[in-house]
């Protein structure tokens, strides 16, 4: 290895108020001792925008994003950069998140939530570990674990101007350009889900204003599913004031749904905690994102000023030196 040459360049955005020392003594224990790697924190307030002043900052042949509250597990970075090296037409490299072992049973409920076909439909892939997928697209993939070739990412950085669905802008941008993207479900880290209920809708709220955002700034975007939940959510309004018999069958349908697929979860982890809390977590979630997405309406016409990049404060660390 040249000196000075770095192989990859680790960017994790971070809010100014929180301590990224756990990612970075992870990174420590948990990189490829034969390669040159750097680490950039990045502490501001817009995540998009904290990650192109890393981008413009890196050094490395491969960008990897991390988020700050994640767990790398020994020889996932590996993982990634053996996608890289299996497909030379590959371009970016992602794989799941898993709910940590050490979280509680709310945060496991969640985290069955996100890996749901029936909450998360294509996204689910994020979140459970899945083999042999083809056709990998923008909804299967996400920034906490996500890598790419560094001089892809020079020429087509984040779009700035949404929050909570960048990763789904730029990745379809990508496609639409001819990059190839790949799912390797061994490049996985492990997030700690939402600590409280509150916490967790906000969350979900959030993906939801972000996706209608993203669908009306890139139209050609546009995946009718993800607004099937904005559909309920107006349902479940006039439930309250319309009983026709007629009316109620789509409900009969969803609480049956929601009953099967919390049975599921409750059989393969062999805890009835499940079977009590998900069906009302899985209500909770469509809710949640069908007002996430009606809120995004409105959001979308307002001109959020951006912060300074100047005002980000960059943390390099080396290591492997």
């Amino acid at each position: 290895m040249m000196s000075g040459q770095v192989d990859i360049t680790i960017i994790i955005p971070s809010a100014p108020d929180r301590n990224a020392d756990d990612i970075l003594a992870n990174l420590k224990k948990v990189a490829p001792k034969n390669l040159h790697i750097e680490v950039l924190i990045i502490k501001g307030t817009w995540p998009p925008l904290q990650r192109n002043v890393g981008i413009k900052e890196a050094k490395g042949k491969y960008i990897i994003f991390f988020d700050d509250d994640i767990i790398v597990p020994p020889g996932a970075i590996e993982e990634a950069l053996k996608t890289f090296h299996n497909n030379k037409e590959i371009a970016v490299v992602g794989g799941p998140n898993l709910t940590p072992l050490s979280d509680d049973i709310q945060q496991h409920c969640f985290g069955e939530a996100h890996a749901s076909l029936f909450t998360g439909l294509h996204t689910s892939v994020r979140y459970k570990k899945v083999y042999n997928l083809k056709e990998v697209n923008e909804n299967h993939l996400i920034t906490c674990n996500l890598a790419f070739k560094a001089n892809v990412l020079k020429e087509n950085p984040f779009g700035t101007d949404i929050y909570a669905n960048e990763e789904n802008e730029l990745l379809g941008r990508l496609i639409r350009k001819g990059y190839k993207l790949a799912y390797n479900p061994e490049f996985f880290v492990y997030h700690h889900r939402r600590p409280t209920i509150r916490k967790y809708v906000k969350q979900i709220m959030a993906w939801g204003a972000g996706r209608t955002m993203h669908t009306i700034k890139h139209p050609d975007h546009l995946d009718l599913t993800f607004f099937v939940p904005l559909i309920f959510f107006f349902y479940m309004i006039g439930l309250l004031v319309y009983q026709a018999t007629w009316y109620q069958i789509p409900i009969i349908v969803y609480i049956f749904l929601a009953i099967g697929f919390s049975l599921q979860i409750a059989l393969r982890e062999r805890n009835i905690v499940y079977f009590i809390l998900m069906p009302w977590i899985f209500l909770g979630t469509h809710l949640s994102y069908g007002l996430g997405l009606f809120l995004g309406f409105f959001q979308v016409s307002k001109q959020k000023k951006l912060p300074d990049p100047k005002s980000f404060q960059i943390h390099r660390y080396q290591l492997n030196n």
